[in-house]
């Protein structure tokens, strides 16, 4: 496992917003039942390149319960890249800002990457931003725990249905 810097931010992140879950009781409560499929920019260890095209997305499941399905690929799709299937299932906190479209999550589940053939536990920590009632923008931070610990990270937008 490699600790740097870089590898320390997600912990910041996670521990930011779990901070910061006491406060969401003074913000207006918004829905978290809304669905999205989005693109973007995957950041980590993506085999020979450390920036990449992610896919991601958000299905309700319950009540403040989410699956959150994401791919996060370098692109190449040869034997030195690697491309990440990952099935979280999160918890989806209220609404921290008083407009309700700031909505923060917390998760786990698994993650599978082709290139090492590992797979092995997940964690991710984010939050979702509702730009418009079908924008969404989305950030995410995912710890895979496997033979090689990897920090990875997405920041995307997506189409809310």
């Amino acid at each position: 496992m490699k600790l740097s810097l870089r590898s320390l931010f997600p912990v910041g992140v996670a521990l930011a917003a779990i901070a910061a879950v006491p406060f969401a009781a003074n913000a207006q409560t918004a829905p978290t039942d809304y669905n999205y499929v989005g693109a973007g920019v995957a950041v980590g260890d993506l085999g020979d390149s450390d920036v990449g095209l992610g896919i991601n997305s958000k299905f309700t499941l319950g009540e403040q319960f989410s699956a959150r399905p994401a791919i996060h690929s370098d692109l190449d799709f040869d034997d030195d890249g690697v491309t990440r299937f990952m099935l979280p299932v999160t918890y989806d906190f209220n609404a921290l800002d008083r407009d309700g479209k700031l909505l923060p999550y917390v998760g786990g589940g698994v993650a599978f990457s082709t290139g090492n053939d590992e797979f092995g536990g997940l964690v991710t920590a984010g939050a979702d931003y509702r730009i418009t009632e079908r924008v969404v923008a989305n950030g995410s931070v995912n710890l895979t725990i496997n033979d090689d610990t990897d920090v990875n990270g997405f920041v995307g937008l997506g189409y809310s249905f």
